[in-house]
């Protein structure tokens, strides 16, 4: 496989990264904020008190990881030749489990926090799958 940065569509990247920011803020903070917040600081954290410290750089990082994430999946769609919203759900769930789930569920089980492991990797299993769809419809 050959990697090609032509190939990437930069405005695909954007979208992603704008969708992904808002899906993340909407997991994190209506959905799952008090599980979030009570799986990281203990049965009496508040989601406003876990927001609160949470430092403001983090949601920069954030973004930026979210953007590292679309050209790579942009890279293997173009490389494998992903082109259809079947193919980029394909390469969506196989990447959520072969790479993520294997690289994240160390850490959680070392912590012993499943509750953190199911929210956070719900999210980005969401985020994966959105991912790879916006840059197969553009």
């Amino acid at each position: 496989m050959a990697i090609d940065f032509g190939a990437v569509n930069w405005l695909a990247v954007l979208a992603c990264v704008v969708v992904g920011q808002i899906l993340l803020t909407i997991w994190f903070i209506p959905l799952f904020g008090e599980a979030w917040a009570k799986a990281y600081g203990g049965p009496n954290m508040t989601r406003e008190q876990h927001t609160a410290e949470v430092p403001g750089y983090t949601y920069a990082i954030g973004a930026g990881c979210v953007f590292v994430l679309s050209v790579g999946v942009s890279l293997l769609q173009a490389g494998l030749g992903v082109s259809t919203v079947g193919g980029a759900l394909q390469l969506a769930l196989f990447l959520s489990v072969f790479v993520f789930v294997a690289m994240a569920m160390p850490g959680y089980a070392f912590l012993r926090r499943w509750n953190a492991f199911f929210i956070g990797a719900g999210s980005q299993v969401v985020l994966i799958v959105a991912v790879s769809l916006i840059l197969a419809m553009f």
